[in-house]
């Protein structure tokens, strides 16, 4: 499905006029959210899960519900270092399913590129999923440690305003490819950051992977170029931006 993970909205500074729109679909959100009732059945909105490491898990439910088309818009994507969004992404184009993801521009975009080829990059003012334009997963409010939260929705309406937000949005979208200083990485390339991310050294790195100490530096340089970095110390702070502790918590 193209989403490495979910974060939760907020209203960038320069407010546009997707920035406001999407303020104002947060806020309906979290409304529909607090006034839930937990015990009833038929509830419009329930919750799907609390953690990042969490909502990555269990993100192939959501690919098994979709039937046709899927709207994505995430503000910060993530890569996820135990790839759990690579059998969703390969199930549902092995079953044709429509649509994709967008985000915004960051210092990590060639690790979103190699491991989501199919995601946009766009100025995009919110997070969410919707799938068949009738069931939405949504950031909620925080937890009680300040963890993310998701929360399934069938609120038509709240569907349908993620929905236009979706097509305003990819009217500004470029493919992650097309983007320039996007650098095309292997998956051994996205093997090897996954473990730096972990703080695996070189040699720990090359025992894993049965390659050459000789071949994890190169692949290491070949992500910090991907970074627009010199150094590993700068390397590791992007790594540290993409792969945030609380992914694998």
């Amino acid at each position: 499905m193209g989403e490495s993970t979910l974060t939760t909205a907020g209203r960038p500074a320069g407010s546009d006029e997707l920035a406001d729109r999407a303020h104002a679909l947060q806020l309906a959100v979290y409304a529909r959210i607090l006034s839930a009732d937990p015990a009833d059945p038929d509830s419009a909105v329930r919750h799907f899960a609390t953690g990042l490491g969490r909502i990555n898990d269990r993100l192939a439910v959501l690919e098994r519900a979709t039937r046709s088309v899927v709207y994505g818009l995430n503000m910060r994507a993530l890569f996820d270092p135990l790839r759990r969004e690579r059998e969703p992404d390969l199930h549902s184009r092995a079953r044709g399913i429509l649509g994709h993801s967008m985000t915004n521009p960051n210092g990590h975009l060639s690790l979103v590129a190699a491991a989501s080829p199919d995601m946009w990059v766009a100025p995009v003012r919110t997070t969410g999923i919707v799938v068949d334009e009738r069931l939405g997963l949504f950031p909620g409010p925080p937890g009680p440690a300040g963890e993310a939260t998701a929360w399934l929705c069938r609120d038509e309406d709240l569907i349908a305003q993620f929905c236009e937000l979706w097509w305003a949005t990819k009217r500004q979208a470029v493919p992650i490819h097309d983007v320039p200083g996007v650098v095309p990485l292997s998956e051994r390339q996205l093997a090897v950051a996954g473990l730096l991310s972990q703080g695996a050294k070189d040699a720990t790195i090359a025992r894993r992977l049965g390659v050459s100490l000789r071949t994890v530096s190169n692949d290491v340089g070949r992500l910090l170029d991907s970074f627009g970095v010199g150094t590993r110390w700068e390397a590791g702070m992007v790594l540290g931006r993409a792969c945030p502790p609380e992914l694998l918590a």
